[in-house]
């Protein structure tokens, strides 16, 4: 028997809320079936038939033994990810690069002190594993935490499409065969993009985005 639709689209609206607004970030597992269904008092067949539905349009995937994982926030972005994903890994790279220049450019000129705590909260934690090769390890994705500083800089763009766009062009490499900038030389990078946002400088902000755009280069094997 079909779930009722009114329990159905309550499951999916909830959660659809949850992934939109970042409460689930990209990657992060969420509940189990049986929290879902204990927090919203519904049905199991209700609860599996929203998790389906999300996972088919590409926002949640199911991994077998590990849970269900946010994937994209929407079907839309997820949509774009997948289109992303079958272009040249160039120009994907380039379209990053793009965005990230444009992005820092404006955050030194709008940047709030609360984004500026937040990039320098960034920038004393403790490093995230990075994701590469390890991120399609045999099993499946490693769980990767969101990348705090970058999507800092993006709110303080005041652009809140550039965001959008850099969310959908990193999931996509997140696929691919790259050769990371070494951890040292990320972190100085992203001390002068800081540097050149706490200061107001726009200019100094995106050559130091530009240089530090260039990171990561796709494997040749």
């Amino acid at each position: 028997m079909p779930p009722k639709r009114a329990g159905f689209e309550e499951a999916v609206e909830w959660i659809t809320r949850r992934v939109e607004s970042g409460e689930w970030p990209l990657d992060s597992r969420i509940p189990s079936q049986e929290e879902l269904i204990e927090t919203l008092g519904l049905g199991r067949a209700v609860v599996r038939q929203a998790i389906r539905t999300m996972s088919a349009n590409g926002v949640l995937e199911s991994a077998r033994g590990r849970g269900t994982f946010v994937r994209a926030r929407s079907a839309v972005d997820a949509v774009l990810r997948d289109h992303l994903r079958d272009q040249p890994v160039e120009q994907t790279l380039g379209l990053r690069r793009a965005l990230e220049v444009e992005a820092t450019g404006l955050a030194a000129a709008h940047c709030t002190d609360e984004h500026l705590a937040v990039l320098r909260a960034a920038l004393a934690a403790p490093r995230q594993p990075c994701w590469t090769s390890a991120y399609r390890a045999a099993t499946g994705r490693t769980e990767v935490s969101l990348d705090v500083f970058h999507t800092t800089v993006f709110a303080a763009s005041a652009n809140p499409l550039l965001g959008d766009l850099h969310h959908c062009a990193v999931a996509a490499l997140r696929y691919a065969d790259l050769h990371p900038e070494p951890a040292s030389s990320r972190d100085e990078a992203h001390a002068r993009i800081f540097a050149a946002i706490h200061d107001g400088d726009v200019t100094a902000a995106r050559l130091a985005a530009a240089a530090h755009a260039d990171r990561d280069s796709p494997s040749r094997e």
